[in-house]
């Protein structure tokens, strides 16, 4: 039995331990690196508020600007009226349904319709001073990755009375 281990080397060269040693090490640095992103909202969820303020009124949209596929979230859209509107309709940008479930409206719109492939909300009139707030509640599809319009603008029946500009991403 001793005679086997003559032909051994006393100190084999470790050149496989230390490759394999870097490659453990560069893969946790990896996962490390997604999870300290994370942390620092990099991959979504933050909200931000994006405004728009004319003489009629005053439109805010609080949302997301990133979101991550298979979650759950909520945009708050407040309009406050400077003005009597008759016809408040908020008009949605592609990107509020691409991609997107619609778990709810609180408060439910008066109807709902469609206007150049753009979801149409129309809500009872608002008199001067008052304010309404709109929450959505929204899951996103895991597979519907992407930069996308999130846009909308406030009608008086068919008069642009404002409109917000704002993009959202998908992250898988």
């Amino acid at each position: 039995m001793t005679r086997l281990f003559t032909d051994v080397a006393a100190d084999p060269e470790p050149r496989g331990e230390i490759v394999g040693l870097w490659t453990r090490r560069a893969v946790l640095t990896i996962f490390a690196a997604i999870a300290v992103l994370g942390l620092l909202d990099v991959f979504g969820q933050g909200t931000t508020q994006t405004a728009a303020s004319t003489p009629a009124a005053v439109l805010r949209v609080t949302a997301p600007k990133a979101v991550r596929g298979g979650l759950f979230f909520q945009s708050r859209v407040e309009i406050r009226a400077r003005r009597a509107i008759a016809h408040p309709r908020l008009v949605l940008d592609v990107g509020w349904v691409e991609g997107m479930q619609f778990n709810s409206i609180e408060p439910a719109p008066v109807s709902e319709a469609s206007r150049d492939g753009r979801v149409v909300l129309s809500y009872d009139a608002l008199d001067a001073g008052e304010r309404l707030i709109v929450w959505m509640q929204f899951e996103v599809d895991p597979t519907s990755v992407g930069h996308r319009p999130y846009g909308l603008e406030l009608d008086d029946a068919e008069t642009r009375v404002a409109s917000v500009h704002r993009w959202l991403t998908v992250f898988p």
